[in-house]
């Protein structure tokens, strides 16, 4: 067995170089990986030659659940057609988000169980390529200034989609999600992760609606300030994107985001593969994306 090269990114994330991409993997193996996916929320595993397959088991062995467990099967040919499609591209035939600039989120925020893990694989990549960004929610808290920590501590934050929920982006390049019917829930802001219990800044520019309680014109007020500190470009990774670049990110611990893609630039075609979901197919909203409007 070769042992991981290992090299630390700033301000999150972590290179594994060495992996022999099997199934399964050697129990001291899996067990390292999940320690590091633990410590430091994003894993990036370059030029590693994989299938789905194996994208999949390595989601489901990163958080210690077998690929079975709890999920709507992405595969089953009763699945939503976009759970079963599992490209992101500009080039691919109904790629999924082929377009525009996506805000800083969490996949599936809306839901009382968030998906826990995420992996994108550069199945085709030319140069130069739009990269993804990732901003840890455990490093916004542990560096939240005192006063935004004492007026949020103890409120709740609203997540999800409405009809009358405003692009917070403010341009015509961001992608917006309409959904037939209104999804959201309600989490702590000073939110616990639900593997590790690290307190998390758990707020959202996509995704969340407002805090609960507050006036409207004090609610964007304490947004504003508290993304200013998530978004902080000193705190956000940027992934340039290789052909067979595999990462694999932690849904509840980091948020993602991509700057703006075109259709008639270079080929970006990556391979989406997620952890198991605790809800089944029929509780699923079904969106349709466009450009902000």
């Amino acid at each position: 067995m070769s042992e991981l090269q290992l090299r630390e990114l700033e301000p999150v994330g972590l290179e594994v170089r060495g992996l022999e991409p099997e199934i399964p993997l050697k129990e001291e193996v899996c067990q390292q990986l999940r320690e590091l996916f633990d410590e430091h929320s994003v894993l990036v595993f370059p030029d590693l030659d994989i299938d789905g397959e194996f994208q999949r088991y390595l989601c489901c062995t990163l958080i210690g659940v077998p690929c079975g467990d709890g999920q709507t099967d992405q595969d089953a040919p009763d699945a939503p057609e976009r759970s079963r499609l599992q490209l992101v591209s500009n080039k691919e035939s109904r790629g999924l988000a082929p377009y525009g600039r996506l805000m800083f989120h969490c996949d599936s925020m809306w839901a009382e169980t968030v998906q826990p893990v995420i992996s994108l694989y550069g199945v085709e990549v030319e140069q130069p390529s739009v990269p993804t960004l990732f901003v840890s929610m455990g490093d916004a808290w542990d560096t939240l200034p005192d006063r935004l920590r004492r007026r949020v501590e103890g409120l709740e934050a609203r997540h999800g989609h409405e009809h009358t929920y405003a692009n917070r982006g403010g341009d015509a390049d961001v992608i917006d999600a309409y959904f037939e019917d209104s999804v959201w829930t309600t989490d702590p802001v000073a939110s616990p992760h639900p593997r590790t219990g690290r307190t998390r800044l758990y707020v959202s520019e996509q995704m969340t609606m407002d805090i609960c309680g507050l006036p409207t014109e004090e609610n964007e007020e304490l947004l504003r300030e508290l993304f200013a500190h998530l978004y902080r470009p000193e705190q956000i990774l940027e992934h340039h994107w290789r052909q067979h670049d595999l990462v694999v990110w932690d849904n509840t611990a980091v948020q993602h985001a991509r700057r703006t893609v075109g259709l008639d630039g270079p080929t970006r075609t990556l391979r989406k593969v997620t952890g198991p979901m605790t809800f089944s197919t029929a509780t699923v909203p079904q969106p349709s994306f466009s450009k902000a409007r």
